[in-house]
């Protein structure tokens, strides 16, 4: 019968619930809601690079090795829940964690990479020198990220980086750059809540999961990343690296929100 072939029915709850049409067209909104959702979140948290300048004599070869500096971290800088010596041992942390992330990074996509102690003097040779200042950090708020988001209890990370050569007498600075991001404007838990979401529970599951996940070593990852692929692209702008191994730097207002440093349309020949 007709009536029996219909997708939705007036006669009760229990029909309307247990029909096959109707069950399949929520669960493929509510995947594609969802899916919305997670690239909300991908592009609203990231770190991008901007004021990259290129200066002096380009390198004319890859380096044999590369050497990382820990960046200059003054307390000032560091809006955070610390003081004291709780907040001298957390910027200790973040000064060798973001050069362990550089020398990943680093070590790679362009040159092996080591961490150069403090104190040590430059070596000299066919070497790299990467070098920078954290210019503020904001630890912001987790709870507020996962309950609220869009902003609020975002955190910040902002640093300057240069890269210089060092088969002179000096090092030779050949590119700087400003690096800019956080958490953004990802939703928390309660937009979930909203007409706007009608996926609910799912959604707010997702929000606030995606916005406790990221903090400070989040976008000090990012920051380590995206100052690689500005060197990449870099290397690559002066011939030191082909075309394929080539990472692409997210630029501020330039690239799409939800590029990342490590996403290359895949290509061909040498």
């Amino acid at each position: 019968m007709l009536w029996a072939r219909c997708s939705f029915s007036w006669t009760s709850a229990a029909e309307r619930a247990n029909s096959i049409p109707l069950n399949s067209k929520f669960r493929s909104l509510l995947h594609v809601a969802c899916a919305g959702l997670l690239l909300a979140l991908v592009g609203c948290a990231s770190v991008s690079v901007d004021n990259i300048h290129p200066k002096g004599i380009p390198p004319r070869r890859l380096p044999t090795r590369i050497y990382v500096q820990e960046f200059i971290a003054p307390y000032d800088n560091f809006r955070v829940d610390r003081e004291g010596e709780d907040l001298l041992s957390f910027v200790k942390i973040q000064k060798q964690a973001l050069a362990e992330d550089l020398v990943e990074q680093l070590s790679k996509y362009i040159a092996p990479a080591v961490i150069l102690p403090e104190g040590t003097p430059f070596p000299q040779g066919n070497f790299w020198l990467v070098r920078g200042a954290y210019d503020r950090v904001n630890q912001g708020s987790r709870l507020l990220r996962a309950g609220i988001g869009f902003g609020a209890g975002g955190t910040k990370m902002e640093t300057h980086a240069e890269i210089s050569d060092l088969s002179g007498l000096w090092p030779a600075p050949f590119l700087s750059m400003l690096t800019t991001g956080g958490s953004g404007m990802a939703p928390g838990a309660w937009a979930a809540f909203t007409p706007a979401f009608v996926f609910y529970w799912p959604g707010a599951v997702a929000n606030a999961g995606g916005a406790a996940i990221s903090g400070i070593s989040v976008d000090r990852n990012r920051t380590a990343r995206e100052i690689t692929a500005t060197l990449s692209e870099y290397c690559f702008q002066h011939g030191l690296i082909p075309e394929r191994r080539m990472r692409q730097p997210k630029k501020l207002g330039l690239l799409p929100a939800v590029q990342r440093p490590d996403f290359v349309i895949p290509k061909t020949g040498p």
